[in-house]
């Protein structure tokens, strides 16, 4: 006699709890940018502590604008966080079949690395449109993504069953063996390492004219894993997705990881500053800083 399938408590938490996500997914891509940007404005109201890190972080990158600025910019970067967000989630749980518009820009770059056999990595930092960058990517090429897992494991479940769908696998962002595996095979990995890192692999590197604490192994993964660097941004105007990929920087890795790694945020900058509104500026870049450095988040006095 055959027994039904059982459960876990937390299968069935993830299954109850993907239900409202999966009705979510169902809405034409012009709905969901539109509820999602009424969401995002009502976050942006509710949530005073974080948003008194963004306005610290652009006072910060962005001294030279006024105060109209930064607060228009934060405006429209909780509408994109809300439109991301449920883009991605159409990309956990919808029907994925249809595609949104998307070019590609420098796919020239990744053919020419895997014709090579190289291993590569494509370079990211963390932007609202982050979880439909990785879904475009492995939309052209096998992609392997390095992730940090959520510290809830039903919330990580629930998120990595819809990523899943399109990766090759998913690497915790601490299993350098594994990263370096999927390189030396000629894999591709997808990573985003601009946030701060106080580690044994960081060093303090300028991030908009402030040296602050930087994760410096995407240099070393490179070297580890015979790979280039490229690269990667995604942007997203209306419902038109634009994949640009990079040309690798010259002569990375030198050996000098801090001066690589510094290289790779001055791309990432220049790719704030054509829409910095799509920046995740909620995360405390300028955490950790050195002896001397003012915190931006002190209290004033």
């Amino acid at each position: 006699m055959k027994h039904p399938p059982s459960f876990s408590a937390a299968s069935l938490a993830v299954f109850l709890l993907s239900l409202p996500l999966r009705g979510l997914a169902r809405l034409s891509q012009t709905t969901r940018l539109r509820l999602g940007c009424v969401m995002g404005r009502l976050a942006g109201k509710l949530v005073g502590k974080r948003r008194a890190i963004m306005l610290a972080n652009l006072i910060r990158a962005f001294p030279e604008r006024d105060t109209t600025w930064r607060q228009q910019i934060l405006t429209r970067h909780f509408e994109r966080l809300g439109e991301d967000g449920l883009e991605a989630i159409w990309g956990w749980y919808g029907d994925t079949r249809l595609s949104p518009s998307c070019v590609v820009i420098g796919a020239e770059h990744v053919e020419r690395a895997r014709a090579n056999g190289q291993g590569i990595i494509l370079n990211t930092g963390h932007f609202t449109d982050g979880e439909v960058g990785v879904y475009l990517a492995a939309r052209q090429w096998p992609i392997h993504a390095v992730y940090r897992p959520n510290d809830n494991p039903i919330i990580d479940e629930l998120i990595n069953q819809g990523r899943r769908q399109h990766v090759v696998s998913l690497i915790n962002r601490e299993n350098t063996r594994a990263m370096v595996r999927v390189l030396k095979q000629g894999g591709i990995l997808w990573t985003a390492a601009d946030q701060s890192y106080h580690g044994k692999q960081s060093a303090f590197i300028p991030f908009f004219g402030t040296p602050c604490a930087t994760n410096i192994a995407i240099p070393i993964l490179a070297r580890m894993g015979h790979a280039v660097v490229l690269p990667y941004f995604v942007r997203r105007t209306g419902g038109h997705y634009q994949i640009i990929i990079q040309p690798p920087l010259a002569g990375l890795p030198s050996g000098d990881d801090a001066a690589d790694t510094a290289q790779l945020v001055t791309r990432l900058e220049e790719e704030i500053r054509h829409e910095p509104s799509s920046y995740l500026w909620g995360h405390r870049r300028y955490k950790d800083l050195p002896p001397g450095e003012e915190s931006p988040y002190a209290p004033k006095r």
